[in-house]
């Protein structure tokens, strides 16, 4: 494909360090831009793992030798890891805490640390609860009802630097700053630090919570602990300092367990101990690419694992299926397909594309649905990309497989072309 054609993928960190850097050094109350919600395409008949949660109770780690019956991964391969790459990482499979690391040892469980852009896909995340809690307000005019993807920004916002036209679909894809918002004709440009656009999302949910200030909290942090950190249990998240206007675009702290928690709710769909947490519908349009014609390596402010070239053998992640909608059109997209050219096609037997969120200096959260799966890890950026450390994870995976049992080529020909998928059955 032409490289005006190939996807976005995540800024370097030479790219966005100094901008970074330099929001870090703004005070937190003055991150006060803020913020949106919605419905995204419908995730009718797809499937996601039905395994447990910890709920609001410390996650107790699978003991080292029930790893392989409970989890399906190799002991010994993991301590491969753990030197490999020498960092904090944690593997959750099954709804269980199967693995983890911390070179400092276990002082560093309970140490928050910022994970900057991985912020993006926790704003996501919040946007689509504020979304799921106002569903049954009634509108009634400007600044009333329940948020939506497909709401103008100016249903909600009284003015605003981006696209007069813009929907809340495209802030979350970052694409509201266009001058021509039409097919063809937008582009997508990585929010850095979030003032461009998607900061607003703060207000947007501020103004729509507050139909309803007793039930949903007088701010943005009071609805976050209400309906995130309190029910996922996610004690050493701090968002922005805890001050009420959120920065989207980083200022989330937290340890490791915390971030697993957020990809183990996105994995089972928006449900947290037998609780819907968020849209079914906004977890899939998270999940999926949401303008294909601007970056299909991005959903609703969090990064798919996508195509490099046209054959499909170079992929953001080796070994793992790509995120493609099972549906067009979709949403705002307009998109027939899913724009990749023959023989990589969009065809793929299951929908079950990889998802990660990523933050400065490599804070990754990664899920695979298909092997009700998820990755974390701090600091991997002197180590290598996500793809990476699901490259070194995954000998443990596929030794213990049920149908693979240590062939890897195998299981990556039927895993990436999204034919394999055991723990949706």
């Amino acid at each position: 494909m032409p490289d005006s054609e190939r996807p976005v993928l995540p800024p370097t960190r030479s790219e966005i360090l100094a901008v970074t850097v330099l929001a870090l050094a703004i005070t937190l109350a003055a991150c006060s831009d803020g913020g949106s919600g919605g419905s995204g395409p419908t995730a009718s008949g797809v499937l996601y793992p039905t395994s447990g949660d910890p709920g609001v109770a410390e996650w107790q780690p699978v003991a080292p030798d029930r790893v392989v019956d409970e989890c399906g991964l190799d002991p010994g391969l993991l301590a491969q890891v753990d030197a490999r790459i020498g960092l904090p990482w944690a593997a959750v499979r099954y709804g269980k805490l199967c693995h983890e690391h911390y070179p400092g040892g276990a002082a560093q469980i309970d140490e928050p640390a910022e994970n900057f852009s991985a912020t993006k896909t926790l704003g996501a995340v919040v946007t689509g609860i504020a979304a799921w809690q106002t569903r049954d307000i009634a509108r009634d005019g400007r600044k009333t009802g329940p948020i939506r993807a497909e709401d103008r920004a100016d249903h909600w916002l009284d003015e605003f630097s981006f696209n007069p036209e813009a929907r809340l679909e495209h802030v979350l894809a970052m694409i509201a700053h266009n001058e021509d918002l039409s097919y063809g004709k937008r582009s997508y440009d990585y929010d850095t630090i979030g003032t461009v656009q998607i900061n607003r999302l703060n207000d947007v949910i501020e103004t729509a919570i507050a139909q309803d200030a007793e039930r949903l909290g007088g701010n943005l942090e009071e609805f976050t602990q209400r309906f995130l950190f309190g029910p996922l249990g996610m004690r050493t998240s701090r968002w922005s300092g805890g001050v009420p206007d959120k920065n989207f675009a980083f200022s989330w702290s937290s340890n490791l367990r915390d971030m697993a928690r957020l990809g183990l709710l996105l994995l089972h769909g928006g449900t947290w101990s037998g609780e819907r947490i968020l849209g079914e519908d906004w977890v899939y349009a998270m999940t999926h690419p949401s303008f294909e014609d601007t970056n299909p390596a991005y959903g609703y402010l969090t990064w798919l694992n996508t195509l490099r070239n046209d054959d499909g053998t170079d992929r953001t992640f080796d070994c793992a299926p790509l995120a493609v909608n099972s549906e067009f059109p979709h949403g705002l997209s307009e998109a027939k397909d899913c724009g990749f050219a023959d023989p990589a096609n969009c065809a793929q037997e299951k929908d079950v594309g990889i998802w990660y969120a990523t933050g400065l200096f490599g804070q990754y959260i990664i899920g695979h649905r298909a092997l009700d799966l998820v990755l974390v890890v701090k600091d991997f950026d002197d180590v290598g990309s996500p793809g990476d450390l699901w490259d070194i994870f995954r000998p443990a995976l596929v030794a213990r497989d049920a149908e693979f049992a240590g062939n890897e080529a195998a299981f990556c020909e039927a895993y990436a072309r999204g034919r394999y998928a055991p723990d949706l059955r």
